[in-house]
């Protein structure tokens, strides 16, 4: 049995500026560190032989050097264990361009692709498709054949594939159990089930592997792939499209709402011999981005909306690291303006951030201004009494208008 971990958008050293303070980015560019560093706690827990990274390890191609030694130093440490690292579209080949001595159990891939035998019958192969109009150059970490060699007798049971250069990596063996790292989109088209026409084409013309429009699954499918592990996207999402099986373990940590939910990383259990498989997703719970909606009723004034948010907060077991969107949903008065400044005040003293925004309906009893003297007032009477709108357009009309009486955006 060989165990793994697929991990992918990492980001590390994200300057987090544009939503937090000074202080807040700083905590939490230190917390994607600490995400990485319970990834390694939970591999050296369960003895893992590789840990695989999709894509995206930094989020530019500008690495602090405190960022930098943590990570290198990381890997050295865990010496037992060896990082497979794929570049991403935020990834550069200069990105270790300055450190001399990199640890022996990093490997790194090519735009020509390179390929590893973890074990006996177990390969990983990868192909770089960003990052292109640098220079190429071999990097396996040894200098000679002994040192590979004496890598070996020590444990290291991970070395570069011998293969004839015309062959390249696709040359996959049936009898292997083989893994294919690539960092991108997958192509819409080639999630579809393949049609008689197409597949007549695709056998006249080989598609390609990978090309600016993503990665094509339908061309992957016909090599003995029998794992996908994919980088990029930043949500978690796995699929089969007909025997291959591709996985997606999404970001490890959330830095946005458009990054919100649980995050984490896949842990891989692997029987080389009959091929299985057996997948885990493992949760990072700390530092959530959340979304909440909250319902409201029209006489929900500013105290009973801090106690509905309060309480939907409980429901959803939002923690004190945790960033939080709280969406007001349901009615409003339009005599009563609930103080959203006040509210977020109030709920920030127990979590990391939040935010509200107010997407309630404005509830109108037009009965009750339709003889006001006031521009409100005049504003109702005119457009009830308008010929050329219909009941239906009057409605949408007065709630528009009142809406931005109270001060409401468009």
């Amino acid at each position: 049995m060989v165990r793994l971990i697929h991990t992918a958008d990492l980001h590390l050293d994200t300057t987090f500026s544009s939503r937090f303070s000074k202080e807040e980015a700083e905590e939490r560019r230190q917390g994607l560190l600490l995400a990485w560093n319970k990834l390694l706690d939970f591999g050296a827990e369960k003895r893992v032989q590789a840990v695989l990274i999709a894509g995206d390890l930094f989020d530019s191609p500008v690495v602090s050097r405190s960022t930098m030694d943590i990570f290198l130093s990381s890997i050295r440490k865990n010496p037992e264990i060896s990082f497979f690292y794929l570049r991403g579209n935020h990834d550069t080949k200069n990105t270790f361009l300055f450190q001399e001595h990199l640890p022996k159990n990093l490997f790194l891939f090519s735009h020509e692709g390179k390929k590893y035998r973890l074990n006996e019958k177990l390969v990983l192969a990868g192909q770089e498709f960003y990052g292109r109009g640098e220079q190429e150059e071999e990097n396996y970490f040894f200098d000679s054949e002994e040192e590979e060699e004496q890598a070996l007798e020590e444990g290291m049971n991970c070395f570069p594939e011998k293969e004839e250069p015309a062959q390249g990596i696709w040359n996959f063996k049936e009898e292997d159990c083989n893994l294919l790292m690539l960092h991108g989109m997958l192509r819409e088209s080639s999630v579809s089930k393949e049609t008689s026409e197409e597949k007549a084409s695709s056998e006249r013309t080989p598609e390609a592997v990978q090309t600016e429009d993503g990665i094509s699954l339908r061309a992957l499918s016909k090599y003995p792939i029998h794992y996908l592990a994919l980088g990029h996207i930043h949500k978690r999402e796995e699929g089969r499209f007909g025997a291959l099986r591709y996985l997606y373990p999404g970001c490890l940590q959330g830095r946005g709402f458009d990054e919100e939910g649980e995050k984490g990383f896949y842990y891989l259990e692997i029987n080389e011999q009959n091929k299985e498989i057996r997948t885990e997703f493992v949760p990072l719970k700390d530092g959530e981005f959340r979304i909440i909606e909250v319902l409201l009723s029209e006489e929900d004034g500013s105290l009973e909306a801090l106690e509905k948010i309060t309480e939907r907060i409980r429901e959803e077991n939002a923690g004190e690291k945790d960033s939080l969107r709280i969406i007001l949903k349901g009615e409003k008065s339009p005599e009563g303006e609930r103080n959203l400044r006040y509210l977020e005040k109030q709920l920030s003293e127990n979590h990391a951030y939040v935010e509200i925004k107010e997407e309630c309906r404005l509830k109108l009893h037009k009965e009750d201004f339709m003889h006001e003297k006031s521009l409100k007032g005049e504003f109702l009477r005119m457009v009830s009494d308008s010929e050329s709108l219909s009941e239906e357009e009057k409605e949408k009309i007065i709630l528009l208008g009142i809406g931005l009486l109270q001060g409401e955006e468009l």
